[in-house]
């Protein structure tokens, strides 16, 4: 089992590792090309976004495989874009890594400038729980049910 916790001091932000999940490594290693090193990013916790996302930067820089596309609604606009399928993994903290995730490439607003990505709905409903204490300015994500609840 899992825990995250920490102090929100702006915005709900998971920081995270992105890398190519484990069958991406495998066809570029049996191909003899070399394996893209993980990226460090910061990821906005937004319960109100259906799908998780990261900036076109991060996705090119990794070049991962396609998954298809998607229709993404956002308050600036609706677009298509693609998904890319990513590994996510949580250093520093007690959380599962997430071995295959497709996240869509979309850039943010300007004011976002630290963020490199947006947690979504898709992931949010694969942990036990996503608790937001606003008063008190803390959040907590536990990624699998605990022995004593």
């Amino acid at each position: 089992m899992g825990k995250f916790r920490t102090l929100v001091h702006d915005l709900p932000v998971l920081p995270a590792r992105v890398r190519l999940t484990s069958g991406q490594e495998k066809i570029l290693t049996t191909s003899n090309r070399p394996i893209p090193d993980p990226l460090s990013v910061n990821l906005l916790v937004d319960t109100g976004s259906g799908r998780s996302t990261l900036l076109p930067i991060v996705i090119a820089q990794l070049n991962p495989i396609a998954r298809g596309s998607a229709r993404v609604a956002t308050s600036l606009a609706v677009a298509e874009t693609n998904l890319f399928w990513i590994r996510l993994e949580f250093p520093n903290t007690q959380l599962e890594p997430i071995p295959e995730l497709a996240v869509a490439r979309l850039s943010l607003p300007a004011t976002l400038g630290s963020i490199q990505g947006v947690i979504g709905r898709d992931l949010l409903k694969r942990w036990e729980y996503f608790l937001y204490e606003g008063r008190r300015g803390r959040m907590s994500i536990r990624d699998r049910p605990g022995l004593f609840w």
